[in-house]
């Protein structure tokens, strides 16, 4: 083979490691961006122009979102970042499928870029909630720091619109047991947002809901209990509507089903079993409507509410009664609960027995009467509890008082060893010797100690009132004192 036939092969087989090197990287790339999976959205870019953008990819900058102009599904979303020399297109799926981890870092990092327009930051927020529908995505967003990001948003911004947008968003992140460790402080923003909300507001609606999602898991009930002052009043201004009604009563529930909440929600003021029942129990009129269905549905949730607390009590009291260093010894002393309070409706003997003469298994919905039952066993059983463990109180004082204390019983004579004293008596059987000798050998025993002694007086009037001798008659007082 001649030398110039060997350059021309050399060069041939270089060129074809180059584009097959070039065409390799492309499919790559093309992977990577889930163009495969999106049939009609595929934005065409030639391998050229992505050689280019491989140069210059450090000073890429994300400049915009639209949609995609050959797109007629409003479901996705198209980001486009630009270098210099070439514009790359890169779809990001508007909740049709789930996003990657490149694609949920590109839309938090877009969060950053919008500067103060506000349509693009609701178009980003939406496109989040809708991909946020997917497990894979949830995880992709949280990793990228998206929570923490719409989390200051919503902090700081004024426009309805976008805490709608945040809120919906954050409901759909909330449903999973990873991301819901990134909810640090949301729970403390949205309580006051909703307390701060007029009624019947979407964003309180939505602030609501999520409250609920994040309450189903145990992770961020220490950030409830923190706020319970302002949860309480929250729950409050809730019965105003019945939606809103329905929503706090899912959050008390959920809350209620952890142990260690039960101090904190014994402190809650805006809830009275009597005002819910009448509250919620339908009418005559109204019994087959569409509301009679709703109002039952808002009673048991609160049932079960009071059913959780009830059940957390007696399981805390019979842990006190075997161990009595128990630390639910709280629960018997009531000094840290105004009268108010739910506790005094669990534990007041006189609101416990107007709590259960109200409640009655009257209604259409049989787990409502089933849990009526279970509330009525546990208030019997909170009460019997305690009286119990009033009455085994007292035992137990009487038995240190007995292993402390002796009494003497002087109504005995006393019987001595012969060989210490002997008593003898007289032939007339005359008590009031003895008695004598008692109280001089007392007073010869006790002559230089300080304590006070029995007086001649005394010794006599003792005798007296034990003396069996015929002349010792018993006067009435009135003769007595008349005489």
């Amino acid at each position: 083979m001649s030398h110039r036939q060997k350059i021309y092969l050399g060069l041939a087989v270089s060129a074809g490691v180059c584009t097959s090197i070039a065409l390799l990287l492309y499919i790559r790339h093309r992977r990577k961006l889930n163009l495969s999976n999106n049939k009609n959205k595929n934005i065409f870019v030639s391998p050229f122009s992505f050689l280019l953008s491989l140069a210059s990819r450090r000073d890429q900058q994300y400049t915009d979102i639209n949609s995609s102009s050959d797109n007629n599904d409003v479901d996705s979303e198209s980001i486009r970042f630009q270098s210099d020399g070439a514009t790359i297109a890169v779809d990001i799926p508007g909740g049709c499928i789930p996003l990657t981890p490149e694609q949920a870092f590109v839309l938090t990092q877009f969060l950053d870029t919008t500067n103060n327009d506000t349509e693009r930051l609701h178009r980003i927020l939406t496109n989040m909630a809708n991909s946020a529908t997917f497990t894979e995505s949830q995880v992709n967003l949280a990793n990228a720091g998206c929570i923490g990001r719409i989390r200051d948003i919503l902090s700081t911004t004024d426009n309805e619109t976008t805490k709608n947008k945040i809120l919906l968003a954050l409901n759909n992140l909330a449903l999973n047991d990873y991301t819901i460790t990134f909810f640090s402080g949301i729970a403390t923003i949205v309580i006051n947002l909703c307390r701060t909300t007029p009624l019947n507001s979407r964003v309180r609606l939505n602030g609501l809901n999520l409250l609920i999602n994040m309450s189903v898991l145990e992770y961020l009930h220490d950030e409830f209990m923190k706020n319970i002052d302002d949860l309480d009043l929250l729950v409050k201004s809730a019965f105003e509507n019945s939606e809103e009604t329905l929503s706090v009563g899912k959050i008390l529930v959920n809350l209620s089903t952890n142990k260690t909440n039960l101090e904190y929600l014994l402190k809650l003021k805006s809830i009275d079993l009597q005002t819910i029942v009448i509250l919620c129990t339908p009418t005559k009129s109204s019994m087959k409507n569409e509301e009679s269905s709703k109002l039952e549905d808002i009673l048991l949730r609160y049932i079960t509410f009071y059913c959780n607390l009830t059940d957390t009590i007696v399981s805390e009291l019979q842990a006190k009664t075997a161990n009595s260093a128990s630390s639910a010894s709280w629960l018997m002393d009531p000094k840290p609960f105004p009268q108010s309070t739910l506790y005094f409706e669990l534990f007041d003997h006189d609101k416990q027995m107007l709590s259960k003469s109200i409640l009655r298994p009257q209604y259409s919905l049989n787990i409502i009467n089933t849990q009526i039952k279970r509330l009525r066993h546990g208030m019997d059983t909170i009460r019997q509890i305690r009286i119990d463990s009033s009455v085994r109180s007292v035992h137990d004082e009487f038995n240190d008082d007995d292993a402390e204390m002796t009494i003497n019983d002087f109504s005995t004579p006393k019987k001595f060893p012969e060989e210490t004293s002997t008593i003898s008596l007289g032939d007339d059987n005359n008590f009031d010797q003895p008695f004598q000798d008692i109280s001089k050998e007392m007073n010869d025993d006790f002559e230089d100690d300080d304590t006070i002694l029995a007086s001649a007086a005394s010794i006599n009037s003792f005798c007296s009132a034990n003396s069996t001798n015929a002349t010792n008659n018993y006067t009435s007082p009135d003769r007595s004192i008349s005489n």
